[in-house]
C-alpha cells in the first residue's frame, strides 16, 4: 500500500512538473478519481478534463467541481476526444493497471499535439529492487489479486513510450533513495504521430 505521504509528495511533483511545462494547458487527467487533481490545475490557470472507468467517482467529481468535464471512460478501448487535442495527459499510477497497452499509449498518442507532453508516475522497478523484492517481499509484491498488470523499469518504459511516438525528458524518483525508489514520474514529449502494434500479441485497437 502506497503512504499518504508518498501519495502526497507524487501529488506536489506531478503538479510542479505540469506547470513547468507552460500556462494555459488544455489538460486530461486520466483516473482522475475524485477530481481534486483537475481542481488544483485549474487553479493554476490551466484547462483541464477529467476521465475514469467508474461512474459513481465521475459523478461525484462532476457534482464536487461542475465547471470541469469529467467523463466515463475505458482507456482500454477509446479516449473519446480528437485528435491533438490535449497540451499534457496525466496518468498517475495508471500504466501498470492496463492490459492492453497497445490502445493506451496508442490512444494517448493520437489525442496530445506534437510536442505535447505525457506525463505519467508508475512503481519503480530494476536489478536491485527486483532482487530485494525476491528475496524478502516476493508473494506480497505479486499478489495474483493485486490489480497491477505491468511491472516497469526505466529502460523498459522508455522503450514502450519510444515505439509509440514518445521521447523522455525527465525521470524523477519518488519514496526511498533513487536506486530502490518507490515510484518514477516521467515526463515524455510526443515528437511523432505514431501507432504501434505489439507483434505477436492480439490487439483490439
Amino acid at each position: 500500500m502506497v503512504s499518504n505521504q508518498l501519495q502526497t509528495n507524487r501529488f506536489h511533483t506531478a503538479l510542479d512538473t505540469i506547470q513547468s511545462l507552460g500556462a494555459s494547458q488544455k489538460i486530461l487527467d486520466i483516473g482522475c478519481q475524485s477530481g481534486h487533481f483537475c481542481s488544483e490545475l485549474k487553479k493554476l490557470g490551466h484547462d483541464p478534463y477529467g476521465v475514469e472507468i467508474e461512474k459513481k467517482l465521475v459523478d461525484n467529481a462532476q457534482t464536487k467541481y461542475k465547471d470541469i468535464s469529467f467523463q466515463v471512460c475505458d482507456c482500454e478501448k477509446k479516449i473519446p476526444f480528437s485528435d491533438n487535442f490535449f497540451d499534457t495527459v496525466w496518468a498517475g499510477e495508471v500504466i501498470e493497471h492496463i492490459a492492453n497497452t497497445d490502445v493506451f499509449l496508442n490512444e494517448i498518442n493520437r489525442i496530445l499535439r506534437i510536442g505535447g507532453h505525457f506525463v505519467l508516475s508508475t512503481p519503480m522497478h530494476n536489478r536491485i529492487k527486483n532482487t530485494y523484492i525476491t528475496l524478502f517481499r516476493f508473494e506480497k509484491h505479486f499478489d495474483p489479486e493485486f490489480p497491477h498488470y505491468r511491472f516497469y523499469t526505466i529502460k523498459s518504459l522508455n522503450d514502450v513510450l519510444t515505439k509509440r511516438g514518445f521521447e523522455t525528458v525527465t525521470v524523477k524518483y519518488l519514496g526511498r533513495i533513487p536506486i530502490i525508489a518507490n515510484t518514477m514520474l516521467i515526463t515524455a514529449k510526443k515528437i511523432k504521430n505514431q501507432i504501434y502494434l505489439s507483434p505477436d500479441l492480439p490487439s483490439r485497437y
